[in-house]
Formats: C-alpha cells, structure tokens, sequence
C-alpha cells in the first residue's frame, strides 16, 4: 500500500511509524519542520503509553512535571501531587523526535508542501512533483488542506482559540479558569522555557481582547513571565460536537483524518495530543487488519470517540458560573476529590462515568470536609 500522510506532527510521524514497520510505502510531506507549534505542550500518562520506546542515545526530549496547581480565578487553589508524571515538551523538539521514529522505521520525509489532493489519489507539491497513493492522510492541522479537499472545514462553532507566548525562565505547572471566558489560563515548564496561554471559544471574544486578558493576569499575578520581547502567537483548537457525525466523517474513499485535521481535541480542555496519538493507532490497526480505512470512523467513535462526544456535551455545565470555583474548593478540602481531578489530569478518569465517581466520593468529601472543619474550630 502506498499512503500519503499530509503532515508530520504527533499523528502523522506516529503513524508514518507504525504504518512502515508494517511494510507500507510511506511518504510524509511536510515543509516546516523543524518549527515550534503555539500549544502548551502538556503529554499526559496515557498519551506517553503510545509513543514509541525511546532509543537509549536519544532519549524523550521533556520536562516530567509532578505537582500541578488549579486556580479558580475567583480565589480559591488547590495543589495536586499527581500519582505519575506529567511530560511537558517543546513541540518543535517533540515533533522532531517523533518524525526521527517514522524516517528510521522506513519512513520517506519530503519537505515539501502539499498544494493539492484529490479523490483519485493525486497529491501535488509545491515544487511540482504529482504522484498517486492509495490513501491520503490529513495530518496537517486544524485548516487541515485534506479535510477542505474531501470534507468541508470544521465549523466556526467547534473551534477555540489559544493565544499565548513563550517565556524564559521556569514556573509551577499551573491551571487558572477563567469560567466568564468558557476557558483557562495555563503555565507550563518546558526543558528551558514556559509555555504561557490561554484559550476560549473563538466566538466568545476577539482574539486581541483574549491575548489583553492574558498579558494583564500574568504582568499582575507572574511578572516574571511577562515577556514583552516574546511574539505572540494566536491559532485555533478544533473539537467535536455532540453529534457522532462529527467523528464518523473522519474517512472515506481514498482519505482519512488524524489528530487535529479530524477536529479530534477535548472540548473542554483543549487537550489533542493524547487524541492525535491513538487516532494515529487505530488508524493504522485499521489498515493492518482490515487494508482500508472505510472501518476507521466508527473504531474510532467506540475506541474514544464516546469520551470526546460526552466532553462536548457537559463543557457548557462545566463552565457555568460557580461550577469550577466549587470544584477546587471542594478539592482543597477533601483527598477524594483531589485523586479524581489528579486522575482528570492524567488522563485516567475519563469523562464518561465521572459523575457516579464523583458520587461516590461525596460521602468521603462530607466526612472529610467535616473534620476539617471541626479541626480548624
């Protein structure tokens, strides 16, 4: 089989990998590597599972990151020790590692930059070059060029925007919600820098008005991360919605969609690496088992499609006024709490089933926050 990957960050290169060491022809194109991409960075404990053993002379380029510390913006924090590292890497360095994986399994890399794709197969490059493949796969963003090619872009209404900077220097991994905004504020050490952002849905507030939000929170609460030199980056983080469709179109003859170009990100965090790697996965077990990907879209929705779908339909009441401010009270007084978000972080918990988890550990919070209060009377 001869396949396309249009892109190589996380899914792309993951992909690429996997589908070599299974003896596929495999092409990536891609003309900007190497180049840092505007997210935090954040590769959680499921998501490090997926990625491929690290060859001892070049090892995983991150930052393992153990504590994390939740703001409500109104107040009140809570500070989680979590049971596993978290990894925070440099998209630039992770994206490159995860490429050198792909080209060493057999993996051919053209930098070269895709201008057109089309349902027989063709995909043309900027330098003229046009060859056929079986499949094409979009790999290659959230404006994604496969997915305007075979599909229609992903609508304005599941998209949010991040904007941010790199600072120098280092920081605590930190989360701030910003609930009146449907988003968070977020601090995250890379090896030699920190990520700094923040993120909302895109119609929720102009982009400039956002990035002014954001300066103005860390020049008074972090000063030292107030990088005026710094450029600022802005870009958009696409999601499902609440209709399986929005999964199930990820496919179809001769095409298939991956990590961000199939809008595969938590809504309510924002989080696509995790999803970038395992579409990645089950992509490729579709093309092993089955040689075509027409099966992929509905693996997919029943691999963690169902997580992504029930993420989109409880974001609006996460971030309903007094929902989060009550969550990290709560959790600032009670270890029940705190191992449930802690496991949120990780990636452990998921978001189906999450509410029987938080029932049953509101016995425990009663108690708990009982005697706390009786400790400090």
């Amino acid at each position: 089989m001869r396949v396309a990957v249009v892109g190589a960050g996380p899914a792309g290169s993951l992909l690429s990998y996997q589908l070599a060491r299974d003896g596929a022809a495999v092409t990536v194109f891609d003309a900007s590597h190497p180049r840092e991409k505007p997210c935090g960075g954040g590769v959680t404990a499921k998501a490090l599972a997926l990625l491929p053993p690290a060859p001892a002379s070049d090892p995983l380029p991150a930052r393992f990151v153990h504590d994390c510390r939740f703001e409500s913006g109104l107040g009140e924090s809570v500070d989680l020790r979590l049971s596993r590292p978290v990894a925070v890497a440099s998209r630039l360095e992770l994206d490159a590692w995860l490429l050198r994986r792909a080209t060493e399994a057999g993996a051919l890399h053209r930098a070269e930059r895709v201008v057109e794709v089309n349902a027989s197969g063709r995909v043309r490059t900027s330098t003229g070059r046009d060859e056929l493949f079986d499949l094409i796969v979009g790999a290659d963003g959230p404006g994604s060029l496969v997915r305007r090619s075979f599909r229609a872009p992903t609508p304005p209404e599941r998209l949010h925007m991040a904007v941010g900077w790199f600072a120098r220097g280092t920081a605590p991994m930190l989360v701030r919600f910003t609930p009146e905004l449907q988003g968070y504020l977020w601090l995250f050490p890379r090896p030699d820098h920190v990520g700094v952002g923040i993120a909302a849905p895109l119609a929720s507030v102009p982009t400039r008005q956002l990035l002014a939000r954001l300066e103005a929170e860390v020049a008074r609460h972090f000063p030292a991360l107030a990088d005026d030199e710094a450029p600022r980056y802005a870009h958009t983080i696409p999601s499902p919605s609440t209709d399986p469709g929005s999964i199930l179109e990820i496919a179809g003859e001769r095409f298939a969609l991956v990590g961000d170009a199939a809008a595969l990100v938590d809504p309510i965090t924002g989080e696509g690496i995790y999803y970038a790697l395992r579409s990645a996965l089950v992509l490729a077990d579709t093309l092993r088992t089955e040689g075509r990907a027409a099966r992929y879209p509905e693996r997919a929705l029943a691999d963690f499609g169902r997580e992504l779908l029930k993420a989109a339909a409880i974001r609006d009441r996460f971030y309903a006024p007094g929902f989060t401010r009550r969550m990290i009270a709560f959790a600032a007084h009670s270890a029940a709490i705190r191992r449930v978000l802690g496991e949120l972080v990780l990636g452990d918990q998921g978001y189906v089933g999450l509410k029987r988890r938080l029932l049953r550990a509101g016995p425990r919070f009663l108690l708990e926050s009982g005697l706390n209060r009786l400790t400090s009377a």
